[in-house]
């Protein structure tokens, strides 16, 4: 969230599963006690600075299906109510809530109770004050409470040059102020030097900076709903309560309907804001050119966050953690050729720095022949003239030329292949 500072106190197992997570403005005074994360607790804490002095502020997270030992609280054969005020009478602590269930099982054998709850010392009861929020995405009514009493703030760091600033300008205003020929004769002269320093710093970048900062307005307005849809989220709340402690199945249809009105109505003044926006954006210097900023925001994809496990087999949960997970897969995936010999690679460096051949010698092309031929033409290409000139006249009983043996080459070895009784004359 931009402006909070987030401490968490995430499940030992990593997973979608309890914790607590304590959420301060970036302003206010304060500092980070500890963290407790194991499996029975998860606890985070901060120490915030206010005019009653410093105030602990922590969120807890007990898991209903663990129980409750005794080095937690005094009792063990109490119950849990019984247990938790005998804990707190000791060490005068108060317990803050509304007096009302908190948790609407959807059985309706169970008995509602109250999970949500605060505990506090040495705050006065008149500057506190607790409410339910009606969250429905959950299965409990969280509490909200609130500490009438001003925090103390960290203040502003005072920028000297601010964004747009004139850079040349500044270094020419700093060249003509700054007088090099100051007499220095004692303590008092170095301090009047120095502040007199400062001060022609602060001129010369405030005559460098920008006439007109441009800040984005639709970031403070306040968010506003037509009277329709304020009345259906008015509804909606009262629905869920309604359902959440009768349990009519019919509350639950209308509840349902009046949901997917309030999505339609919500689509329809998302569209007329950012209409709205446009509108009023402008594509020159004056607004920052804040219509192409816009459409460039529009227009971009969103990237897919897809869960990244890191090699200890926790979730990767920033950037960081992401790029470090990739980079432990590429370093497995890829490993340099290690069995090459020191000879090789001096062979393979120089193939790459010689320069290439512009002409390559010629080779003769083969004939191609067809399935089987090749391997009649060798086996013939093996007989003698007159061994295949003998077994023709054997086989044909009529003279042969041997002159024109080897002109009928081919037409003699398909005879000698295509006769059945070619192993027996081989045999003779």
């Amino acid at each position: 969230m931009e402006g909070y500072v987030c401490y968490r106190a995430d499940h030992p197992t990593g997973r979608a599963r309890g914790g607590a997570v304590v959420l301060a403005k970036q302003d206010l005074a304060h500092y980070h006690l500890h963290t407790v994360t194991s499996s029975d607790t998860q606890l985070a804490a901060i120490m915030v600075e206010t005019p009653l002095g410093e105030i602990l502020v922590a969120a807890a997270y007990l898991p209903p299906n663990i129980p409750w030992n005794r080095a937690e609280f005094d009792s063990l054969a109490d119950s849990r109510g019984t247990a938790l005020h005998e804990a707190l009478t000791p060490c005068s602590a108060q317990v803050l809530a509304t007096g009302r269930p908190t948790h609407f099982p959807y059985n309706r054998q169970s008995t509602p109770s109250c999970i949500d709850f605060f505990i506090f010392k040495g705050i006065p009861n008149s500057v506190l004050s607790v409410r339910e929020e009606y969250d429905l995405s959950s299965d409990h009514l969280p509490l909200l409470t609130t500490i009438n009493t001003a925090a103390q703030r960290i203040p502003k760091k005072r920028r000297l040059v601010l964004p747009g600033s004139n850079i040349q300008r500044f270094k020419a205003e700093l060249n003509s102020l700054i007088n090099l020929n100051t007499q220095i004769l004692s303590v008092e002269d170095v301090d009047a030097a120095v502040q007199t320093l400062l001060d022609q710093v602060h001129a010369a970048a405030a005559n460098a900076a920008p006439a007109h900062i441009y800040s984005a307005p639709t970031s403070q307005r306040p968010r506003t709903f037509s009277p329709i849809l304020e009345g259906l989220l008015a509804l909606k709340k009262r629905l869920r309560r309604e359902y959440v402690r009768t349990q009519d199945p019919t509350i639950d249809r209308i509840y349902r309907r009046i949901a997917n009105r309030v999505r339609k109505e919500l689509i329809i003044s998302k569209r007329n804001a950012t209409d709205t926006m446009l509108e009023e954006a402008t594509a020159d210097e004056s607004s920052k050119f804040a219509l192409w900023k816009l459409s460039s925001r529009y227009k971009r994809q969103a990237a897919p966050k897809f869960p990244v496990r890191l090699p200890d087999d926790t979730w990767a949960r920033s950037p960081m953690d992401r790029a470090e997970a990739f980079a432990c897969n590429l370093e497995e995936r890829f490993k340099p050729f290690e069995t090459a010999s020191h000879g090789r690679i001096q062979r393979v460096a120089q193939i790459l720095e010689a320069p290439l051949q512009m002409s390559l010698p010629v080779s003769p092309i083969t004939f191609q022949e067809g399935p089987g031929e090749c391997r009649l033409q060798r086996h013939a290409a093996a007989i003698k003239a007159s061994r295949i000139t003998s077994s023709i006249r054997n086989r044909s009983n009529r003279r042969i030329n041997p002159s024109l043996a080897i002109r009928n080459l081919a037409f003699a070895v398909a005879v000698a292949v295509a006769n059945p009784l070619a192993n027996a004359f081989a045999t003779q």
